[in-house]
């Protein structure tokens, strides 16, 4: 389960990877939608022009295939420019996810496990992606981007992909939006298979002092580390394999 909770967030981090190539414009839209679109991206780009550091806390929903029942987990996310996140998953076990000066490092308390993964190359991707760029103005061009509703000052957009050999690794993706703040309520991705992955955040807090301790993670003595090649794909799959 580590592993399959591992590469979707991988798959929201590097999804921009797949779409470097794509080359068509922004999606015909009609003049209403267009402008509810944009007045969600402009906001969401006033946040991230200003935005050092972020921490908020999170619901994570899983809804694959392979589960009875949809698996929840608990967390926080930290954030700091340039080249410092975290998820630390609280419930219903610890789980560690960390990126940190050009390395990824997966530590699972529970199961003894750590992972460390060489990401230097693609960091400054995953950090425009993880909100410290301008991600929005970039997806909008590559994808389908729908109007569906919105509900108490919070606007539901829909995003599909354009292009073939996106679709095959993402379905769409959901943003729900603070029309007011500009910050994400939630946001989903929907896999080709059906497998979902759903994070809603609360109490957000936007520039705080974190701290070079906030990114500290302590691997205890016996536990076995395991150096891989990073993997887009299977960040697991051990090199060679």
């Amino acid at each position: 389960m580590v592993k399959k909770l591992v590469v979707l967030i991988l798959t929201i981090l590097l999804s921009a990877l797949a779409l470097a190539a794509a080359g068509d414009g922004p999606p015909a839209m009609t003049p209403e939608e267009s402008a509810k679109v944009q007045a969600v991206v402009v906001k969401m780009s006033e946040v991230q022009k200003d935005l050092r550091s972020l921490r908020v806390n999170f619901v994570q929903t899983n809804q694959f295939q392979m589960l009875k029942d949809p698996q929840v987990l608990k967390g926080q996310l930290l954030l700091e420019k340039p080249d410092r996140a975290l998820y630390r998953y609280t419930s219903p076990s610890p789980l560690v996810f960390l990126i940190k000066e050009g390395t990824l490092l997966v530590y699972d308390p529970k199961q003894k496990q750590a992972f460390v993964q060489d990401i230097r190359r693609h960091q400054d991707r995953i950090f425009r992606y993880l909100g410290v760029g301008q991600p929005m103005d970039e997806l909008v061009k590559h994808f389908t981007v729908i109007w569906v509703d919105e509900k108490d000052g919070v606007a539901h957009v829909q995003l599909v992909p354009l292009k073939s050999r996106v679709k095959r690794k993402l379905a769409t993706l959901h943003f729900w939006v603070d029309i007011k703040t500009g910050l994400p309520s939630a946001f989903e991705v929907v896999e080709p298979e059906g497998d979902r992955i759903r994070f809603d955040f609360r109490d957000w807090e936007v520039n705080p002092d974190l701290g070079p301790k906030a990114f500290e993670v302590t691997i205890p003595n016996g536990v076995k580390v395991q150096r891989q090649l990073s993997d887009l794909t299977d960040p697991f799959k051990p090199s060679g394999e």
